[in-house]
């Protein structure tokens, strides 16, 4: 009995520690932020210059999630057993919940499991590890692009040497999706890499399992993250221009490539990555004369509509399946 109860109290406190860290770093790069640029303030959060595009930017919430929905389908329908709609789309937000708590976000790939039916948790974290690495490919593809031709222009990077790397780069990438759009490289070498590790295959991740070896759905749900990309980036570039009136969109939308990128190859160290898409927003923006201020505030803005506001559903769900 007291073994048991100790373990769990670990568990607790293990949760609480890693938890109580991510803010306190957050309240500190928060804080720097604020110190450093005298526009950044959140008593400007709903100072909005331009309603209309933060409108806009808000009626595409829906079409955002439906796009990760569509994603996340794919991967259901051909890798577990049937679902229901409601519960594949519910997988969504408690993944969204859990990845808050989480260094990169990665307790967002077992969080999908609660909802779901009849479906082993190493098989529902490889079919989320496929989905998410195929976002993650898009991102990387566009802010790589975008960093190069960024260094180009501010640091006067040798134009010879920005289109040789340019070219490498499109090689690279190009090898790169066929290898994640090849049911081979999932089944074949990645599968056979971690089946070494029999008990991270049997808990934690297990591609050789699930029914996703399908060169079809690969690239389809590849498409679809391009189109997810291009939606919430295109409510990034709204949501600069209801802050700012120096904003224009296609610097904007430049400049996102860059901010996603630099999210996503720093770890997350933060509170729901709260200060690093921030930091990175008032860096890049500001380069191409946007307000500080209109920076944090729009960064902010995009993580409140698309990721803390629907963890709150994902959050009472899991609280009460628990309970």
């Amino acid at each position: 009995m007291t073994s048991a109860f100790n373990f769990k109290n670990l568990d607790k406190w293990k949760i609480r520690t890693l938890l109580a860290i991510k803010v306190f770093i957050t309240v500190g790069v928060l804080y720097y932020l604020n110190a450093k640029f005298s526009d950044i303030s959140f008593s400007t959060f709903f100072d909005f210059k331009s309603a209309f595009a933060f409108i806009i930017a808000l009626i595409l919430v829906p079409f955002n999630f439906f796009l990760q929905y569509k994603k996340w389908q794919l991967i259901c329908d051909y890798s577990y057993p049937p679902q229901k709609k409601s519960s594949i789309f519910i997988s969504i937000l408690t993944g969204i919940s859990t990845g808050l708590l989480t260094p990169g976000r990665l307790g967002e790939y077992p969080g999908r499991a609660f909802p779901l039916k009849d479906v082993k948790l190493s098989e529902v974290t490889a079919g989320s590890a496929i989905d998410k690495l195929n976002s993650l490919m898009v991102i990387l593809i566009a802010g790589s692009f975008a960093s190069l031709l960024f260094l180009n222009r501010f640091y006067s990077i040798d134009n010879n040497l920005t289109i040789s790397l340019l070219f490498l780069l499109t090689g690279i990438y190009l090898l790169l999706v066929y290898l994640i759009l090849s049911p081979e490289f999932w089944r074949g070498f990645v599968g056979d890499q971690i089946g070494k590790f029999k008990i991270i295959e049997k808990y934690f991740l297990n591609f050789k399992s699930i029914g996703l070896f399908n060169r079809t759905i690969f690239a389809k749900n590849f498409s679809l993250s391009v189109l997810n990309y291009l939606v919430f980036s295109t409510q990034f570039v709204l949501l600069v221009i209801a802050y700012s009136d120096q904003a224009d969109f296609f610097t904007s939308l430049w400049g996102s490539s860059l901010v996603f990128f630099t999210k996503s190859i720093i770890p997350g160290i933060t509170f729901g990555e709260i200060g690093i898409r921030e930091s990175a927003s008032v860096y890049f923006l500001g380069h191409f004369g946007v307000e500080a201020g209109a920076c944090f505030n729009a960064a902010l803005m995009l993580y409140t509509i698309n990721i803390l506001i629907p963890a709150i559903p994902g959050a009472i769900f899991i609280f009460r399946r628990n309970k």
